[in-house]
């Protein structure tokens, strides 16, 4: 063998022996390129023996939060900023199609212009007051399932959309404040009117209820004086009658008497009385 040919051959041994690493960092996750492609799986956090001519491409799979100043339009024209709020991770075992499809940079080329989309979608259906004020909590969930349904299959978990503060023009904002105490205040008018319709009505019930009473006592009283009136006539009638029987009775003890005083009272006892009679005025003083 010619010295060129042994060049060569130490020259290939160097290059075959040859080594590099990668470091992959906790919480992520490492692909790993070669001359010959991408491996079919990610690596987990740690050191690892690669390839001279290899590379890693690490991805973060924690939860990870970008925060979005949107300039959106309300139903009415009106233009609003939105100060929102975004979190997610990309799928561990799905980063290697993620690198393929999207790369390093998914968020900017994927998940924040789906944001500014489903936003001016959504905010586009609102008035400005209810975007300030009531429909907040709705319009964060609309803008949540709109970026989710756009993502999905994506390699990417959405976790949350947040809705942290809502800028209006200073005019706009000052009259909806006005409007919403104005609100408030009808409200509360509302409510202590309502008060006062269930004070005045639980107070006409114990009215009714003490009428009612009332007029259950009086016809109790009338009651019990019609049946004394009534005990007091069958006591009177009662004693009329007896009076009567009595009278009846005497009158007929006076008749019998006399029939049987008649009956016996001969000429002979009548003269004996009259002789009795006047020896009883010759007697007396006068």
């Amino acid at each position: 063998m010619n010295r060129q040919s042994l060049v060569a051959c130490a020259a290939i041994a160097v290059l075959t022996g040859a080594c590099s690493y990668a470091h992959i960092g906790s919480g992520e996750v490492g692909v790993i390129k070669t001359p010959d492609g991408v491996q079919p799986k990610p690596v987990p956090p740690g050191d690892w023996r690669i390839g001279m001519f290899d590379h890693s491409t690490n991805y973060s799979v924690r939860s990870q939060e970008k925060d979005e100043r949107l300039d959106v339009q309300a139903s009415d024209g009106l233009g609003i900023t939105l100060d929102t709020s975004i979190r997610y991770h990309p799928l561990p075992e799905e980063v290697v199609a993620l690198d393929q499809e999207l790369g390093p940079d998914y968020y900017s080329v994927l998940i924040g212009p789906v944001l500014r989309s489903q936003a001016r979608r959504v905010v586009g259906r609102f008035k400005p007051e209810e975007i300030y004020s009531s429909q907040r909590e709705v319009i964060e969930r609309q803008i949540r399932e709109g970026v989710e349904a756009a993502i999905k299959g994506r390699h990417i978990a959405l976790e949350a959309v947040l809705v942290r503060n809502v800028v209006l023009p200073e005019q706009l904002q000052q009259k909806i404040t006005e409007k919403l105490a104005t609100e408030q205040e009808a409200e509360q008018m509302k409510a202590v009117l309502t008060k006062q319709e269930a004070e005045d009505e639980q107070r006409l019930m114990v009215a009714k209820a003490e009428a009612e009473r009332q007029k259950i006592a009086d016809e109790q009283a009338a009651a019990s004086a019609r049946t004394q009136a009534q005990a007091a006539a069958d006591a009177a009638r009662v004693t009329a009658q007896a009076a009567a029987d009595a009278k009846r009775i005497d009158a007929q003890a006076t008749a019998d008497y006399e029939r049987l005083v008649a009956k016996f009272l001969t000429p002979d006892i009548l003269k004996l009385q009259q002789i009795d009679a006047d020896k009883a005025f010759a007697r007396s003083p006068n």
